[in-house]
């Protein structure tokens, strides 16, 4: 069975980032390909940005697509590490995403929200990977980066952006790493004062 999709970072680039797993201590990629892509974008809530379905792209089209989006994902994931450990996002980095986002083209589109209206982006299938270009870069511009870190627990790969007022947040997730964490910490403390 197939690991699902988390959603700890508690931002859209976070989150892709979070796309690599650790499962017992082995790293597991969610994304495979252009559809586990769009499951993802599905589950984020995202999904509804794509003008029509990817299905109307020719197979090597996808593969150029899912190899752009994976390129950014490989990239934000090391300058997320600067950052995380006292730095901040790499110049060539943010050369990166500027080349990136001359090559966008989604289109505004003013959309019904409850009683009011909205501004909503929309992209055509062979523009995807635009959207993860803008979303980046709206992220990196908008960042503190003493917010964004890395799960505390040795054995998690998982970033998360924290929103905590004291800025104390240490896990990706307090019902699985920080349960974990603590709970080893009990066992061994108490293992420690067990007679022998």
């Amino acid at each position: 069975m197939k690991p699902d999709f988390v959603f700890v970072g508690g931002d859209f680039a976070v989150d892709f980032v979070n796309t690599r797993i650790c499962v017992r201590g082995v790293r597991v990629e969610l994304l495979n390909n252009l559809d586990d892509v769009m499951a993802w974008l599905k589950r984020s809530g995202k999904a509804e940005v794509l003008t029509e379905g990817i299905d109307t792209l020719a197979p090597g089209r996808k593969r150029e697509i899912f190899g752009r989006i994976m390129e950014l994902r490989e990239r934000l994931d090391k300058a997320f590490a600067a950052v995380v450990q006292g730095g901040e996002l790499p110049g060539e980095f943010a050369d990166y995403i500027n080349k990136g986002l001359e090559t966008s083209s989604g289109r505004d589109r003013l959309v019904r929200r409850g009683t009011g209206w909205a501004v909503e982006r929309r992209y055509a299938p062979a523009d995807l990977a635009a959207l993860f270009f803008e979303e980046t870069a709206r992220f990196a511009a908008s960042m503190d980066p003493e917010r964004l870190k890395a799960c505390e627990n040795k054995a998690c790969i998982l970033y998360f952006y924290d929103t905590s007022r004291n800025r104390q947040r240490r896990w990706c997730s307090m019902d699985t790493c920080g349960n974990r964490v603590k709970a080893s910490r009990h066992y061994h403390r108490h293992k420690a004062h067990r007679p022998v």
